[in-house]
């Protein structure tokens, strides 16, 4: 059984295939260097949690990422579409410098939106 220690952060790689990955934050470092771009852009979601993502996938033509839109419904109501990779982290500083990683228990709770469908998930029941 592996378990997680306190320091450690991670973050999480959404591609548009429908799998992802969770990957220990500091083998990784800089958003650029997942999304192998230097055109990432951050999507704040919360003050602890950001979305990266890839400002020249559009122009590429590399496939929309519906999870990673599926995703942002819990956090923002008309979230719009990505393309390419999305990296999930926790929260950058005022300067934009420095990016944290998820907690544990940020990243079980963007694993459990995920695997469980988020659109179920954030909208609640439906009225009939």
């Amino acid at each position: 059984m592996t378990t997680a220690t306190v320091n450690e952060t991670f973050a999480l790689w959404v591609p548009p295939t429908g799998q992802f990955r969770l990957v220990h934050w500091h083998t990784i470092r800089t958003p650029q260097n997942a999304l192998c771009s230097d055109t990432v852009r951050p999507v704040t979601l919360t003050s602890e949690l950001t979305m990266w993502t890839d400002e020249g996938a559009s122009p590429l033509r590399l496939p929309r990422n519906p999870r990673a839109s599926e995703l942002m419904i819990a956090y923002q109501p008309h979230p719009g579409d990505y393309f390419g990779d999305a990296l999930f982290t926790g929260a950058t500083d005022v300067s934009g410098d420095v990016v944290h990683g998820l907690t544990f228990d940020q990243a079980i709770t963007l694993i459990d939106l995920y695997v469980l469908g988020v659109t179920a998930s954030a909208t609640g029941p439906q009225d009939h």
